[in-house]
């Protein structure tokens, strides 16, 4: 059986702040929880389990999610970014605030969620 990834675990500060906000950012469907976890479902199956109660709060360490999206899709996440008022960056480092890179012939962009625990990077072409 060839290996898939189902899920992964991700310490939050808040995890239904979390988990809302990026399936927000996505348009995915509203997340839901499962015992002590809030999950947000991408579209190839991956469940992104967000727990605020596993690690103590000064431990937990930013977390990296990167999401491969169309450019329709990245259009949109930018526009919600946007009106939102939320920051974003061109690059992990958090530097040039309100732009975004253009690597490899695409467009991507960081941003933190609410509580700063998450970067979610959303890019339109794969880094090689």
């Amino acid at each position: 059986m060839p290996n898939e990834l189902n899920h992964f675990i991700v310490h939050c500060r808040n995890r239904r702040e979390s988990a809302a906000f990026l399936a927000d950012l996505m348009a995915a469907p509203a997340p839901f929880d499962y015992g002590r976890f809030t999950q947000v479902n991408t579209s190839n199956n991956v469940g992104i389990d967000f727990a605020d109660d596993l690690v103590p709060a000064d431990r937990i360490n930013e977390s990296h999610i990167a999401f491969l999206v169309t450019d329709e899709e990245f259009d949109a996440i930018l526009a919600r970014l946007k009106k939102n008022s939320v920051p974003f960056w061109p690059n992990p480092a958090k530097t040039r605030e309100g732009e975004i890179n253009h690597l490899f012939g695409g467009r991507g962009l960081y941003t933190l969620d609410p509580g700063g625990t998450v970067l979610a990077e959303f890019i339109t072409t794969p880094y090689s």
